[in-house]
């Protein structure tokens, strides 16, 4: 995971402390991916069941789907914040 702001730089970082200094102990998930799953989440519950058995290329399709909400979500973001 990088700092990339194209990712949304971390989601949930663990910072840590040493007298005034602040760094980074484990850096967390990109926000992308963060944003991916929670749009993940709604998609699957709009589709029925059965269709992910009849159909091979749904889960890939709804994997796509869900970063390009993840990607829309961060350039609202970057639109709110200024970017």
């Amino acid at each position: 995971m990088s700092n990339n702001m194209k990712d949304g730089g971390p989601a949930f970082p663990l910072v840590g402390q040493v007298g005034v200094e602040h760094f980074a102990c484990e850096p967390g998930m990109a926000l992308r991916d963060w944003f991916a799953g929670q749009a993940l989440t709604a998609i699957i519950a709009k589709v029925p069941t059965k269709a992910f058995r009849t159909d091979a290329t749904l889960y890939r399709r709804v994997g796509v789907a869900a970063f390009y909400y993840a990607d829309a979500m961060l350039a609202a973001r970057g639109e709110q914040h200024g970017d």
